[in-house]
């Protein structure tokens, strides 16, 4: 992209041996110069993976992008190539810094595991296993159109910057549903709540209100759109793990707890 990208790296609790690679994305309430994974307040990574055998690779930037490479330039972020830097570029820097097993997965939150999904399936030889916590995956007809172009708003641009005319070889190139079969085999995680509050919220709480009604309203969204990817991925051949909670709203309290539940499925894969 022409510029510097910032890149955490989270090492294994034990590297006596070559581990697995977790690439793990943010999603739109990401920073340019920072990723939520590493607050503690959000994410909490760095907590949650002290104990773990794995290299969490943690990019800085990348919000409102969908982790693509886009066609034209980003009215805010200029040369925008995420793809290119995360599939081409990084991998092998990583490679060649850690002793690594050559065993890759990528996951992330809300828009970074719609990138994510799509990554592993523009790319399939080079990750074992994908993770979405709370995506939304549609892209193809109004309605798909209408929620990519909520995505990359956050940078003030529009998906025709990204992909060229709706309906133009490059997103049929990234429709996940139509591109499936690239998943055949992979092990899948994909988790969302109901969109109704739960644990994680109280009356107390600050913001409540805009918590529970568009965040509320954000899960029940991503609800339906998992159930749906997660029945094209399995007809596909995939192997797929549906995380579908009774409650929980886009938020980070509920990313954090899917970590967990995910990390026997990324395990596997990164053996």
């Amino acid at each position: 992209m022409g510029r510097d990208v910032p890149v955490n790296v989270i090492v294994p609790a034990d590297r006596s041996e070559a581990r697995g690679v977790y690439y793990l994305l943010d999603g739109n309430s990401g920073q340019a110069d920072s990723t939520n994974w590493l607050d503690a307040q959000r994410g909490n990574a760095e907590a949650f993976f002290a104990d773990k055998n794995v290299y969490a690779v943690l990019p800085v930037g990348g919000t409102g992008s969908l982790y693509s490479d886009w066609e034209t330039d980003h009215p805010k972020f200029g040369k925008t190539k995420w793809e290119t830097f995360l599939t081409e570029e990084l991998p092998p820097l990583i490679d060649a810094q850690f002793d690594t097993n050559g065993r890759n997965v990528i996951g992330g939150i809300s828009s970074g595991a719609q990138g994510a999904l799509m990554l592993a399936s523009r790319v399939p030889d080079l990750y074992s296993g994908a993770v979405g916590y709370s995506g939304c995956y549609l892209t193809e007809g109004p309605i798909g159109k209408a929620l990519t172009d909520l995505v990359v708003i956050n940078g003030m641009a529009n998906s025709e910057m990204m992909w060229g005319p709706e309906g133009s070889e490059p997103w049929r190139e990234h429709d996940l549903f139509r591109n499936a079969s690239a998943l055949a085999g992979k092990k899948v995680y994909l988790s969302s709540g109901n969109g109704l509050p739960g644990p994680h919220e109280s009356l107390n709480h600050q913001g409540i209100a805009q918590t529970v009604v568009v965040g509320g309203l954000l899960e029940a969204g991503s609800n339906l759109c998992t159930d749906q990817l997660a029945q094209a991925l399995r007809d596909a051949g995939a192997d797929v793990t549906r995380s579908a909670q009774p409650v929980g709203v886009h938020a980070w309290p509920y990313w954090r707890d899917e970590l967990g539940r995910s990390w026997p499925t990324i395990e596997a894969a990164l053996r």
